[in-house]
């Protein structure tokens, strides 16, 4: 039901209520060490603690709530269970999806839609019931009922003598109880198959594939680019859609409809309006770019990094279309339907190269990466290029946004770093391979700034030598380096790379951590040299 939209999770609220308040010392090294899998980790720790208060719910029936519901009169066994069932309904309907942000019984949760809002209160107390379905014929066959549940005691039938016994009615009536707590999951189950099946469908059937952008064009690149031992860098130039990373607030990622989807412009623009898809996409001028995308949490060679074509409508060109903004106007708030939302300046947005994107690598935008739009920002960190759009709105002061609010950079402009990704860290390498040349590769990215030179040095950082590079796809994306290296004797090498931005400014080599600001310092990776 939560994969449909059709429910809020209480466990994954309460999850997400929990990481609000952990500290980012914590939460980092998760993110860096374990990517997605830390929200699905801490989803099964929610799901099993939710499922031990299912379990105290029930040990508080049988202890407390059982014996004392069982005398009231003209109710049945299984109707004290379904009375019953109510405890979890209000428990999380009413207590805990409060508590976390979503509202009584969730209907104002992120993942609500208008076609699916009223759902959310029918499937939890459908789930309540089906909970209590286990509960009594759990207890029923463990033979802990009462027997003045499990025998007929309460006539429900007529007082004449033809009437059908009390035992046949309550029998009766138990089955068209079970039947309509039955049908009703199952109708449930079903549509909820038939809305996940649908918001599949809406999206473009490449949309699942990895898609590679177009192929890489070496005949303007140095030799040494066509090196078989770069082979796998080259290759990832273009960072496939499935290989893409991905860092997210959301442990479920939406399932947007963009059939029923708007995006709002609003705030100090001129003449409000919304679009739909298929408004952004024939209505506009499309824009194509490459554009790299790091993660503020990336560690110094770290992996929280990718490269992609992107197409979409430039920002400034929807500014233009609702008029223009008002006078007053300075930073422009995006928010998603997940409920992140991230601010940046209005000179940021006006710049040509700031885009809303609905494809990525020549696909429709996946739904890890936002479908059905996306911001993409040049020069600054992932986390202000907000996924899952619904809404723009122009204001004329600061705004502190989900990571912002958290301590994050309100700026989030990118450091220079350079990566190492040929040989890997801790390789082994041998002399008499290759006529004893090794080559040395990676990339380099500062963001809109570009990248001038790369340098490497193989004796701990004394002395640097200048790598080769290729030209980058664009003035926004990484470029690649290489660098041949003919060692003379064997032995435990650390290897440093180091960048000099398009402005002259070369990358620090003073190491510091991810937050608030992104990490600085040089690349390393170490090589074992054999003979």
């Amino acid at each position: 039901m939560r994969l449909a939209n059709l429910a809020p999770y209480p466990p994954e609220s309460a999850l997400e209520a929990v990481l609000k308040i952990i500290p980012e010392s914590i939460q980092e090294p998760s993110v860096q060490n374990l990517g997605d899998f830390a929200g699905q980790l801490g989803l099964l720790v929610a799901t099993i603690i939710s499922m031990i208060v299912y379990a105290l719910l029930g040990f508080v029936f049988q202890r407390f709530a059982l014996t004392k519901m069982s005398r009231f009169k003209g109710i049945s066994g299984f109707e004290l269970f379904l009375l019953y069932s109510l405890a979890p309904l209000v428990l999380f309907g009413v207590i805990l999806l409060p508590i976390f942000g979503n509202s009584v019984f969730g209907i104002s949760s992120p993942v609500a839609s208008t076609d699916s809002i009223y759902f959310f209160p029918i499937s939890l107390l459908f789930v309540q019931l089906l909970f209590s379905l286990f509960l009594y014929y759990g207890f029923k066959s463990a033979n802990i009922l009462p027997a003045s549940i499990t025998g007929p005691v309460v006539r429900v039938a007529s007082r004449n003598r033809n009437s059908v016994t009390s035992g046949d009615a309550l029998a009766r009536r138990r089955f068209l109880q079970t039947g309509i707590v039955i049908a009703g999951v199952l109708v449930l189950s079903a549509y909820s198959i038939d809305k996940i099946i649908s918001a599949i469908a809406a999206q473009s059937p490449s949309n699942s594939t990895s898609q590679s952008g177009t192929a890489i064009n070496l005949q303007d690149a140095p030799v040494i680019f066509q090196n078989p031992q770069l082979a796998s860098l080259v290759d990832s130039e273009v960072t496939a859609n499935g290989s893409f990373y991905r860092v997210a607030i959301d442990i479920i990622d939406p399932s947007v409809n963009a059939s029923n989807w708007s995006l709002q412009v609003t705030g100090s623009v001129n003449y409000p309006k919304s679009y739909t898809l298929s408004d952004l996409q024939n209505s506009f001028q499309p824009v194509e770019q490459y554009n790299t995308f790091e993660c503020v949490s990336n560690l110094i060679n770290g992996n929280l990094i990718g490269n992609a074509k992107w197409t979409g409508v430039t920002i400034s060109d929807l500014l233009n279309d609702v008029g223009g903004v008002t006078s007053n106007a300075t930073y422009v708030i995006f928010y998603s339907v997940d409920g992140y939302s991230v601010a940046i300046p209005l000179s940021k947005a006006m710049m040509s190269d700031s885009i809303l994107a609905y494809m990525m690598n020549d696909a429709a935008l996946p739904r890890a990466h936002g479908y059905p739009l996306r911001a993409v920002i040049p020069g600054l960190y992932g986390m202000m290029s907000a996924k899952f759009l619904n809404k723009i709105e122009v204001v004329g002061s600061p705004y502190q946004g989900y990571w912002q609010s958290r301590g994050w950079s309100n700026v989030g402009t990118v450091q220079t770093v350079s990566f190492i990704r040929v040989p890997s860290n801790n390789a082994t390498v041998s002399l008499s391979q290759n006529n004893g040349s090794i080559i040395l590769g990676g990339m380099a990215y500062a963001g809109d700034r570009g990248i001038s030179t790369v340098e490497v040095s193989l004796d701990g950082g004394k002395t640097w030598q200048m790598a080769q590079t290729k030209n980058a796809l664009s003035n926004l994306s990484w470029e690649l380096w290489a660098y041949e290296w003919k060692p003379t004797q064997t032995g435990f090498y650390n290897i440093y790379a180091r960048a000099t931005d398009g402005t002259g400014a070369t990358q620090t080599s003073n190491q510091t951590n991810t937050f608030p600001n992104g990490a600085t310092g040089y690349a390393m990776t170490s090589v074992n040299v054999t003979s």
